[in-house]
């Protein structure tokens, strides 16, 4: 269970790029996977506790020098393609957890209960297979290819009222509300939600000095990863403006 954002509108040559990278990957894999099984070490559960790391080489016993290249490999190839991969983000349930915990202390982020209700799609007289082809005809081809014209007009109408309610931005207090982080429906944190936050951010450091910010940042994620994963969210958020904002799914 996770989180997954994407701008709304990705760079022209994201595709090209992830799609190579994706290819150095799988190169990747493919050498790694050829090698003797043996050689990849029996997997010691006691010493991955104690490490608190369940893919270190040091939870494997036995794991031979070659196995280790190549696995070093496939995780530089993956991690390739989430760098080229710039319109995605991914937090897991934790991670969004503390992040937004951030943001709320800071005020990047704010609570707004009242949030209007999703529509239905059989109030418009379509089902709820329709409803979706609407809203994304590419992703439900045969399903729209289907429906009639009426049902067609129909679902833009359903599908119009939906992008309103994933769109909506509530009281008038700048930032992002906390509700579009609390489920995967594909809400749309806008260009000037995600402005608003980056910009309260640097005022947030500017009132308060970096000491004091990078502190709050530790104490309320925890040093190191977490530490690193802010300075990328607060990348992504400022990337965010230019590409129509983002959806989380």
């Amino acid at each position: 269970m996770g989180y997954d954002m994407r701008y709304r509108k990705a760079d022209p040559d994201e595709a090209a790029a992830v799609e190579f990278a994706r290819m150095i990957f799988e190169a990747a894999a493919g050498d790694r996977n050829a090698l003797p099984d043996a050689e990849k070490g029996r997997f010691n559960l006691e010493r991955a506790k104690a490490l608190g790391d369940w893919d270190a080489h040091e939870v494997y016993d036995g794991r031979t020098a070659r196995y280790r290249e190549a696995q070093d490999k496939v995780h530089a190839a993956y991690q390739a393609i989430r760098d080229a991969e710039k319109s995605y983000f991914r937090l897991n349930v934790t991670g969004m957890s503390k992040v937004c915990d951030l943001m709320a202390k800071t005020g990047m982020a704010f609570d707004d209960p009242t949030f209007p209700d999703f529509p239905e799609a059989e109030e418009f007289g379509i089902t709820r297979d329709q409803g979706w082809a609407a809203c994304d005809p590419d992703e439900y081809p045969d399903e729209y290819g289907a429906m009639a014209d009426s049902e067609r007009v129909a679902g833009a109408k359903f599908a119009a009222r939906w992008a309103e309610v994933i769109a909506w931005h509530g009281a008038e207090q700048p930032g992002i509300p906390l509700h579009k982080f609390s489920s995967n429906d594909g809400w749309h944190v806008l260009p000037a939600e995600a402005d608003a936050a980056v910009r309260i951010w640097r005022q947030f450091v500017a009132d308060n000095g970096e000491e004091t910010a990078a502190n709050l940042v530790s104490n309320t994620l925890y040093e190191g990863a977490m530490d690193a994963l802010w300075a990328q969210w607060l990348a992504y958020l400022a990337g965010a403006v230019r590409h129509d904002g983002f959806e989380v799914h």
